[in-house]
């Protein structure tokens, strides 16, 4: 029922959700052998008591790549992470790494995308630190990277779909600029008209804390990983193919941060113009001054 929202997104029998299990190799072939193409889209942030990041990252992506290699499905598209690394400090970037690396030797014609952190509905970064409860950091939100539109990468995996000189090849998508998590929760506090309070905690407490909430608490929340992931900037390959070689101008993600952050703001403020439309103001306002000087 949580997706059965999904089914009006096509017509008649466009949509249609299969039951399956990452464990179960028969529920997966079902799922895949009547397909041209097959994406991945699977994985996992934080570890949970049913699945840890090796589960999904590297031996469920073989099951999915092995069931593909079984029905000789014409394109295998997995998408992985920016930063796999197979000797990465962070266990997510490790996996991510090797699950290629799986998929690759299973499935050669396999095209594998590397994502930048996304920004978009529903996203885990304008949303996380725009929501309340987004307070304790290690690093100072010093971590760079290069944010991109959920819907550059969509239109992305669209084009993969139908152009077949993308099979075999790596594609690194990221955002035209790189900002520090700081520059950005200053754009998200611009834009919805409130101070979030980001606490910086030493990375020797709050890692094997979170840790234990990982474990003791069942509801999603953050784990170790992803506080040993803050230390690490985004690093481009330069081998890879990006944005350019599909002919897609990545969006700037100033320019959709009012699209996604007005509902955080209160109602004294929720009619007000972007963020971005009051600093050109601003900016107009200031140069007529100098000019009447």
């Amino acid at each position: 029922m949580s997706k059965r929202h999904l089914k009006v997104t096509g017509d008649l029998g466009k949509v249609i959700f299969m039951e399956f299990d990452l464990r179960n190799t028969a529920s997966l072939e079902e799922s895949v052998r009547h397909s041209d193409v097959v994406y991945n889209l699977i994985g996992r942030d934080y570890p949970t008591k049913n699945f840890d990041l090796e589960d999904v990252h590297v031996e469920g992506a073989e099951r999915i790549a092995e069931a593909v290699a079984k029905y000789d499905v014409d394109r295998f598209i997995h998408v992985s992470s920016h930063n796999a690394n197979k000797n990465s400090p962070s266990e997510f970037f490790r996996t991510k790494a090797r699950g290629e690396e799986v998929v690759r030797n299973i499935f050669p014609e396999t095209t594998i995308v590397r994502p930048a952190p996304v920004f978009g509905y529903e996203d885990r970064l304008l949303h996380v630190l725009a929501g309340a409860t987004n307070l304790f950091t290690s690093n100072h939100l010093q971590q760079r990277l290069w944010p991109v539109h959920a819907i550059d990468i969509g239109t992305a995996l669209s084009r993969m779909l139908e152009d077949d000189n993308t099979a075999s090849e790596t594609y690194e998508l990221y955002g035209p600029t790189n900002y520090s998590m700081a520059e950005i929760a200053e754009l998200v506090d611009k834009e919805i008209y409130k101070r979030r309070r980001h606490i910086n905690i030493p990375k020797p407490i709050l890692k094997p804390t979170a840790k234990l909430l990982n474990q003791l608490i069942w509801w999603e929340t953050t784990s170790a990983d992803e506080i040993e992931r803050e230390f690490i900037d985004q690093v481009i390959d330069p081998k890879a193919k990006t944005f350019k070689d599909l002919d897609i101008e990545p969006a700037e993600l100033k320019s959709y941060t009012f699209h996604y952050l007005q509902s955080y703001r209160s109602s004294s403020y929720y009619d007000l113009p972007p963020a971005t439309e009051r600093e050109k103001r601003e900016e107009k306002k200031f140069l007529h001054v100098i000019d009447d000087q």
